[in-house]
């Protein structure tokens, strides 16, 4: 999306938030492994992110590695907040909503003309060792879902 965008919308207008944690193989990665499109545009990324029901042991670890990601991704929500762009692309979504404020993302939305993002929705990473991110980040994306215009499902 990001290659079909950059044919319309000149790059310096155009900002990508990949939150994707970095070495994840099985469910979707950063977006350098699919495209060099985001070497074009403003590009942000947080030095490190985890993927807390894999790697976390227990309710209380997931917890923290969820929490360490939000505090991570932070201040590149805010970034996009003080210098927007008219179109906003956010990689692995669902990262950020196991903890982070789903109006954070919504201020986002609503500062862009373009708003694309993908965000896990999905049932195999169900485990989350009873610290319930897995439903919190389900109700976050479908909040998100019901303000967006097009939902595609894969």
């Amino acid at each position: 999306m990001l290659d079909q965008l950059l044919k319309k919308v000149a790059p310096e207008n155009i900002t990508v938030i990949d939150m994707a944690p970095k070495g994840i193989d099985k469910v979707g990665g950063m977006l350098w492994k699919y495209t060099k499109a985001m070497f074009r545009v403003r590009y942000l990324q947080p030095s490190s992110v985890r993927a807390p029901r894999t790697e976390g042991r227990n309710k209380e670890e997931v917890l923290s590695l969820a929490n360490y990601n939000r505090l991570a991704i932070e201040p590149l929500i805010e970034c996009f907040l003080k210098y927007p762009s008219s179109s906003l692309i956010i990689n692995d979504l669902s990262i950020y909503l196991q903890s982070g404020d789903v109006k954070d993302i919504l201020r986002c939305m609503n500062l862009s003309d373009t708003f694309i993002s993908n965000a896990y929705y999905g049932s195999s990473l169900s485990d989350d060792k009873g610290s319930n991110i897995s439903l919190r980040e389900k109700n976050m994306v479908d909040e998100l879902v019901a303000k967006s215009g097009i939902v595609i499902r894969l």
